[in-house]
């Protein structure tokens, strides 16, 4: 491996495209620019794809004064970052969630709150519920498909949580999911029962339409006349409805939002903030210590809900005026299947131009199929991750990376044969032809140094990056190169 040289020997502004993160020698490197097209990682478990090319590339992204947000499915991950970020001088940039409540993300009214255009509207805010709710049911945000029961009560949930988050806009509320959770325990269950005196007296739901009626009484038509949609649902619709769609739709709600009012996601999401993923474009390296395979769903969930967060905040980002760069951002995930979603191909399509760069690493491909459901889903975020980095590996996913990813290339085949005439004469001919051969043969992936002592600690790697040509050993140019990295 070439000697590492983290800036760019050119005196360009503080993160230009061209600067070099990685020096790959005979003028070779991996930019800044290559960072934004996004990175994927493959490689069998044991492969050495995190202490190989993942501390190769996180390093790099540590020293060039990267934001980030690293998402955690394994136990060691916060340990692995913590020792990156001491060895490049980071440690105090890092901000670590974790079940102690330290940082704490009020992720509904921080959407609800934030400056823009788009700030505040219902639309956005539930968009975040049904991002959880997807995650939740074990889709991970996949496009709504199908019908029957199942896509009625997913809209008959996804209209009940519009009105919830109305309702205490309207009064001018600060929203959470205990307050949420507050108004559809104590709304009417019956038709009339809005206009009982006890309801009135000891519902939340109540007291909180009277407040939001009297915030609206002023207001502008359009805003007056929301509320009365969002009031005559809770007073007409809800109470409307049957007894057994009414309880589906409850206990739908009930069952997004118990991880979030129970330990230890309450103290993280249903209080106050004090971290938000705006904090990353100035520095900070947001890490989600509530891995997977500890905390299960619970810590999925908070794994997802910071990411989608982190993903919309980057799309927002407006570049600046004066001439300057936006501070590079990344979203890392080792172990990604645990993560993806539809949303992360849509983000992925325009993420360079907000300065958002993905490090996903996985195992085969296959791991994001049994998640997002079906091959197109796959290689559509596969096309918008340009870097793709294959440790060694078995399966399907080297005859997809051989075919797709590296491609064919017309070979000249020379052809001799000898033989005897029609009188016994010796005959002989050298014929040429043209014939498409494989860069790389699925096979070779199989062979690939995995590191440890068995391979004095050596991890190889084969790379694509983006469409770049690489010197080949005959002075060719080839659309890939093999890479060993020391994991020492």
């Amino acid at each position: 491996m070439a000697s590492v040289s983290l800036h760019d020997p050119d005196d360009l502004p503080d993160f230009h495209p061209l600067t070099v993160l990685r020096d790959w020698g005979n003028g070779q490197a991996f930019r800044l620019i290559d960072a934004g097209t996004g990175v994927i990682c493959f490689g069998a478990t044991g492969s050495g794809k995190t202490s190989g090319p993942a501390k190769h590339l996180g390093m790099a992204y540590l020293a060039a004064d990267f934001g980030g947000l690293v998402l955690c499915a394994k136990k060691e991950e916060k340990a692995q970052w913590v020792k990156w970020a001491r060895e490049t001088d980071r440690l105090d940039d890092l901000v670590i969630v974790d079940r102690a409540g330290k940082w704490r993300f009020n992720f509904l009214d921080w959407e609800a709150q934030r400056p823009g255009e788009g700030g505040g509207l219902t639309i956005n805010i539930v968009a975040l519920l049904d991002e959880i709710a997807g995650s939740i049911a074990g889709s991970a945000g996949k496009s709504e498909a199908g019908g029957g029961d199942n896509k009625f009560f997913d809209d008959a949930l996804h209209h009940m949580n519009t009105n919830l988050v109305d309702l205490p806009v309207f009064a001018g509320l600060p929203i959470s999911l205990p307050l949420m959770r507050s108004i559809v325990n104590t709304a009417p269950m019956k038709p009339g029962e809005g206009a009982d005196a006890a309801w009135q007296e000891s519902s939340v739901c109540a007291a909180i339409l009277r407040e939001a009626d009297a915030s609206t009484a002023s207001a502008d038509a359009d805003t007056r006349s929301d509320f009365e949609e969002c009031r005559n649902y809770w007073l007409q619709e809800w109470p409307g409805l049957s007894e057994k769609t009414r309880s589906i739709i409850q206990l739908s709600f009930s069952m997004l939002v118990r991880p979030f009012l129970t330990r230890p996601l309450r103290r993280l999401f249903s209080s106050d903030t004090n971290v938000t993923p705006e904090d990353a474009f100035k520095g900070k390296i947001i890490i989600v210590d509530l891995p997977v395979q500890e905390y299960r769903m619970a810590g999925r969930v908070a794994n997802l809900v910071w990411k989608y967060c982190m993903q919309v905040a980057v799309l927002r980002r407006a570049a600046p005026t004066d001439g300057s760069f936006l501070r590079p951002v990344f979203i890392w995930a080792d172990e990604c299947q645990n993560f993806v979603s539809a949303f992360d191909t849509e983000y992925q399509a325009v993420a360079r131009s907000a300065g958002g760069c993905t490090v996903y690493l996985t195992q085969t491909r296959e791991a994001l199929r049994t998640v997002l459901g079906n091959s197109d889903a796959v290689d559509a975020l596969l096309a918008n991750l340009q870097a793709k980095f294959f440790c060694q590996n078995t399966g399907d996913t080297n005859e997809w990376a051989s075919k797709s990813v590296f491609g064919e290339y017309w070979a000249e085949i020379k052809t001799s044969n000898i033989g005897r005439g029609a009188e016994g004469a010796a005959t002989a001919g050298i014929s040429l032809s043209q014939q498409l051969r494989r860069y790389i043969d699925p096979a070779r992936f199989t062979t690939l140094k995995r590191g440890g002592p068995k391979h004095n600690f050596q991890v190889e790697c084969i790379v694509y990056n983006g469409g770049h040509l690489f010197p080949g050993p005959g002075g060719e140019s080839l659309p890939y190169r093999l890479f060993t990295f020391n994991q020492r």
